[in-house]
């Protein structure tokens, strides 16, 4: 149920209006086709940082890209958050304090992130699930990756290779998460609809 309906907002927004869903578009979205499939849904009250719905006592952040340089392999949120800290933080000590400060406030208030991907290219929508646990890994990183004192501060995080990369970005004061090894995320569903104006067909459908 809940593919379907998702579906049916992803027809009117790719055929009729010609653009994939916005950011709060796929939030209703989503919220919309969750109550089709009998899940309890309840959006973030105004003000709530991380998060954005709550599904079954599960608290969800809801993401969306349609970016050019999509890879198949890899996940990438540009803005996990805001972080007005990081432009006043001048040491590794300090940085670190609080980036694991700050992954241990979002990492028990947010339970997964939900991303819908488009590539435009092929007119393929994945929607892809990455648990909080795998955000948790920021509390082992080492002091010494945050010394680098660049406007860009990348950190690998988790196996060797590791499982996503960690940015502080310093000029836009916000947290990045790149290159996120989609091998340890769960593929929710995908939709391959027609370029030239055809049916969408899904496969596997969201777990109702």
């Amino acid at each position: 149920m809940f593919a379907r309906e998702f579906q049916a907002s992803l027809l009117i927004n790719h055929y009729f209006l010609g653009a994939p869903l916005s950011t709060s578009s796929f939030d209703a979205a989503f919220i919309r086709a969750a109550r089709a499939a009998g899940h309890a849904v309840s959006p973030a009250p105004d003000g709530y940082r991380f998060w954005d719905v709550e599904i079954g006592g599960q608290k969800i952040s809801l993401k969306s890209t349609a970016a050019a340089n999509l890879r198949v392999g890899t996940l990438h949120i540009s803005k996990l958050c805001e972080a007005a800290w990081i432009q006043d933080m001048r040491g590794a000590a300090q940085r670190e304090d609080a980036t694991k400060r700050l992954f241990s406030d979002y990492t028990s208030a947010v339970d997964s992130i939900i991303q819908l991907r488009l590539f435009k290219d092929r007119a393929f929508y994945e929607l892809v699930e990455i648990p909080s646990a795998l955000l948790a890994q920021v509390a082992d990183v080492p002091r010494a990756e945050f010394a680098p004192d660049g406007p860009s501060i990348g950190i690998p995080v988790g196996k060797n290779p590791p499982d996503f990369t960690l940015k502080l970005d310093r000029s836009d004061a916000k947290v990045t998460l790149a290159n996120i090894n989609k091998s340890v995320c769960r593929v929710l569903a995908t939709w391959q609809l027609d370029p030239t104006f055809g049916n969408a067909a899904t496969v596997p459908p969201l777990a109702t």
